[in-house]
């Protein structure tokens, strides 16, 4: 047996009415249960949510925004602390890890989001990508004169 119950929550301070809505046809920002194996008693079970308030859902956007930036500078941060025996294929990581962040942001919120948003976040990708590209040219450069070096004192 199935339970296909639904709900709609609205809270408003004064009034003490409730309000119906089809909430199939509600155009808003989708969010799904992370852990859905959690069971409490005496306690309702959401598996997924409709936010169809604007600036509750630019909040939650730029929150999510904000931890995956967060994950990436630390990331990226990891790249410039760790110098162990092979630095490009962190760097290749990063790179694959920005890459992955600017699609997954395009995909996910781009419909959610306003232009300035879209433009500042666009921003701060282009930075990371450039920050990662500069320290993959000086790990190379970095590479060849260690060679070079190494050349001129084997000749020698």
């Amino acid at each position: 047996m199935t339970n296909n119950v639904h709900y709609l929550i609205v809270k408003e301070k004064n009034k003490r009415e409730i309000s119906y809505f089809e909430y199939d046809k509600l155009k808003g920002f989708n969010m799904a249960s992370h852990n859905k194996n959690i069971k409490l008693k005496d306690a309702i079970n959401v598996n997924k949510m409709i936010i169809i308030n604007p600036s509750f859902v630019e909040k939650l956007i730029n929150k999510r925004i904000n931890l995956r930036m967060k994950k990436l500078l630390d990331i990226l941060a990891t790249i410039y602390d760790d110098d162990g025996d092979d630095p490009g294929a962190a760097i290749i990581m990063a790179l694959n890890e920005v890459e992955k962040f600017k699609r997954e942001m395009i995909n996910k919120y781009m419909e959610y989001m306003t232009r300035e948003q879209l433009r500042l976040l666009d921003k701060k990708i282009k930075i990371l990508e450039q920050d990662v590209t500069t320290r993959a040219y000086y790990l190379n450069e970095q590479r060849l004169k260690e060679e070079e070096e190494y050349e001129t004192k084997k000749s020698k």
